[in-house]
């Protein structure tokens, strides 16, 4: 059996006043129960705490004396980790954990980080960058306390909070004939060798935008970031379609690429703010989320147009 913290609290208040119903007067609780919470710890550790002196009350054993010491020493150790975990909870500092889609994290998370940190320098804020199966595991186990994700899979039990809307376009290497048309067909797309931006949920979402229009893909390349996508398209290895749009044409290898929108009317990802209605948003969380509702739109807006 665990030490019970609050038989030692009236131990130590017993030993403190000498008599057990001055404990229990400052205690506010019956005498029966300070006597009841002595015995239940001489009997869980086979000591004996107290003489029992006629007309002057009690008074420390030898063994008394030193568990008086050790009593104080933990229950002086279970007030701090309260207080700790109070500052934990209720101030607005210590660290916060976000996950953020592997995608959005350089073109959105980054700049909702920079202004948080302007806003509220104590808060540290800890980013997991992550694809969606490893998103929703980290919440589902509480390892993550809110996500900046897509809307792909979501589970029961996740509060999702719509912060942006991103359709489909097509990404085009220039020498392409569809980079000339001001928007393509996705029946067009599929007749040349596809990029595949191949990470859990977001393979699947890519797949049904062509199974809705009853075409297959000519999957040739499978890819785990929108800059490895962008990089073999424009080295005029295939075609692909994305949803988050970098301000910059250019890729990383120096080559540019044609972004079109899609002649068809096709399911757009949404952008959320995600997390798990069991956890309780802390203080220093829920400003991060207020600041993510007010800032995320304006952030989406020169990345889908």
């Amino acid at each position: 059996m665990d030490v019970n913290l609050r038989a030692l609290r009236y131990f130590v208040m017993s030993a403190e006043t000498g008599t057990i119903s001055e404990a229990a007067r400052r205690l506010n609780i019956s005498q029966p129960s300070v006597s009841a919470a002595i015995q239940q710890l001489e009997d869980l550790y086979n000591v004996q705490l107290f003489l029992r002196v006629p007309t002057k009350g009690i008074e420390l054993t030898v063994e008394g004396l030193g568990f008086l010491e050790r009593a104080r020493l933990l229950l002086s150790q279970s007030d701090q980790f309260r207080h700790d975990v109070d500052a934990i909870s209720h101030t607005l500092g210590g660290e916060i954990t976000v996950a953020s889609f592997v995608n959005l994290t350089p073109t959105i998370t980054a700049e909702l980080v920079g202004a948080f940190h302007e806003k509220h320098p104590n808060i540290q804020v800890r980013i997991l960058d992550m694809d969606q199966h490893d998103i929703l595991s980290g919440l589902a186990a509480g390892k993550v306390e809110l996500a900046i994700t897509f809307d792909l899979a979501l589970q029961s039990g996740f509060s999702a909070s719509v912060m942006a809307t991103l359709p489909p376009y097509a990404v085009l290497p220039p020498e392409d004939s569809l980079a000339q048309e001001t928007a393509v067909s996705l029946h067009d797309v599929a007749t040349r060798p596809f990029v595949l931006m191949d990470l859990p949920h977001t393979r699947d979402y890519f797949h049904r935008l062509f199974a809705d229009q009853r075409i297959v893909p000519r999957i040739d390349f499978r890819c785990h970031s929108v800059e490895a996508v962008r990089s073999f398209v424009a080295s005029g290895l295939g075609v692909s379609v994305l949803n988050i749009r970098p301000s910059n044409q250019m890729t990383y290898s120096g080559r540019p690429v044609v972004m079109r929108p899609i002649a068809e009317p096709l399911r757009p990802l949404k952008i959320v703010l995600l997390r798990n209605n069991r956890l309780r948003m802390r203080p220093a969380l829920s400003l991060f989320a207020d600041l993510a509702t007010r800032l995320i739109p304006a952030l989406v807006a020169p990345h889908r147009k």
